[in-house]
């Protein structure tokens, strides 16, 4: 997809997306860019947030908490060194 439209810098250099550039991206108010300097070109990157991860863990499947995490993880590593002390004897 490629698209191109021209717009104006302002006195306190902001610009204005065009509706189609919007509409085209799905864009929100409030989204955050990063913004990229390629040479002579200005190239704005939209950034994933939070928002936008949300469903992705499908539908069912419940968020962990960190305390969950925690203690999964310590579990893991303990068994991992268990079975690394078997292997070495």
């Amino acid at each position: 997809m490629l698209f191109m439209t021209q717009t104006k810098i302002s006195k306190a250099f902001q610009t204005t997306i065009s509706a189609e550039a919007i509409r085209m991206l799905g864009l929100r108010p409030g989204q955050r860019v990063n913004q990229i300097v390629e040479g002579t070109r200005l190239v704005l990157e939209l950034v994933e947030d939070a928002d936008a991860l949300a469903g992705s863990l499908g539908k069912g499947k419940r968020a962990h908490a960190v305390d969950e995490i925690k203690a999964a993880g310590r579990t893991a590593m303990a068994k991992a060194g268990a079975a690394g002390l078997e292997k070495g004897r």
